[in-house]
């Protein structure tokens, strides 16, 4: 009598096949990079196999893969990282690059599987090219930033120092003055030198307050951004003689006042006011501020000498101008500059009120 099927004691070898099938699928369909190494004892280890996201993140096909080195990728997956892994697993990140030569990380999780006598490497990779990437932008952000507040430091430090010297030579002058009258009973002349002197104080003592909000305007935080460049441009038209023709337009009252974008556009604002002043010969000058499409925009014009911009590019003069293309580029923002010998000099730079408009 024969037997009915699956009565068999021995197991049908369809399952076995559909298991491999099912394997296979996964391997191919799988999102992350698949490789499957053979690691020869004491040689590089060679790539047997390789899955589509593998190949596509490597930039290979199949057949350029199987059978070379795993040195082919650029990689330093060398043997001694996998052989240590002693049939275990471990991750780490490896660098190497695209057959096109454009730089790749992977984060890697790899596994080391014996078959008879032969030792096999799975390895399983992540790009993490653009997290890397963000990482390392970051930090270059983060340095720039440090270089420009010790800058403001040094600025800071220079006004005091130039204030508190004045103001100690101003003194004592006055005071010695003062002394002499009132050895020589000059009672008259003692007050009128006292009378002068309480001014010489007044004044001195106003150039250090200023010096002190030049650096930074404790009115903004109460009065808004606007007050603050409102005084920022009185400040500069009466010390530099230069006419100011100003508007400004905000957001809703402390959006961008109470936020990093304010500081950052004041910054750069005073920065603007200062080369105009320093290098410009203007008579006068346009300031604009505007707001549309999710971005605030700082123009300054100027009817000055104007420079070529292209031979001052990486010039030591121009680190004020590249102090603002970095502050507005780490505000997610953009700067530029335009500029002619004798058409005068305009500054402009667009920030995002939002990260959407960024993006």
């Amino acid at each position: 009598m024969k037997k009915r099927p699956g009565t068999s004691a021995r197991p049908a070898p369809r399952p076995a096949a559909a298991g491999d099938d099912l394997y296979r699928l996964i391997f191919e369909q799988a999102r992350d990079s698949i490789l499957l190494l053979e690691l020869p004892p004491g040689r590089t280890p060679v790539i047997r196999d390789a899955n589509p996201a593998a190949l596509a993140l490597h930039g290979y096909t199949r057949a350029e893969l199987a059978g070379r080195p795993v040195t082919v990728l650029g990689a330093s997956l060398g043997r001694g990282r996998l052989a240590s892994l002693s049939g275990g697993a471990g991750g780490f990140e490896v660098r190497q690059r695209r057959r096109d030569g454009t730089p790749l990380a992977t984060e890697v999780t790899a596994r080391n599987v014996r078959l008879g006598d032969a030792v096999y490497g799975i390895v399983v990779e992540r790009d993490v090219t653009s997290r890397l990437r963000q990482q390392e932008e970051g930090k270059r952000v983060s340095a720039r930033i440090m270089l420009a507040r010790e800058e403001e430091k040094k600025r800071l430090a220079a006004s005091l120092h130039d204030a508190i010297g004045a103001l100690q030579v101003g003194l004592s002058a006055a005071l010695l003055l003062l002394e002499e009258d009132l050895r020589h009973g000059r009672r008259s002349a003692g007050l009128a030198r006292l009378a002068q002197t309480r001014r010489t104080l007044k004044d001195m003592t106003a150039d250090l307050k200023g010096a002190c909000v030049e650096s930074w305007p404790p009115g903004m935080a109460v009065s808004g951004l606007g007050a603050a460049l409102k005084d920022l441009l009185s400040a500069f038209e009466r010390r530099s003689g230069i006419a100011v023709r100003s508007s400004v337009s905000l957001p809703e009252r402390g959006r961008a006042a109470k936020s990093p974008l304010g500081i950052v556009l004041y910054r750069l604002a005073q920065e603007a006011l200062r080369n105009a002043e320093k290098h410009s010969g203007a008579e006068s000058l346009e300031f604009s501020v505007d707001c549309g499409g999710g971005w605030m925009t700082l123009t300054v014009r100027d009817d000055g000498r104007g420079f070529d911009t292209a031979a001052r590019r990486g010039k030591k003069g121009s680190l004020g101008l590249k102090m603002m293309a970095e502050a507005a580029d780490s505000a997610g923002g953009y700067f530029s500059v335009y500029s002619r010998p004798g058409a005068g000099t305009t500054l402009k730079a667009e920030l995002p009120l939002a990260r959407e408009a960024a993006r």
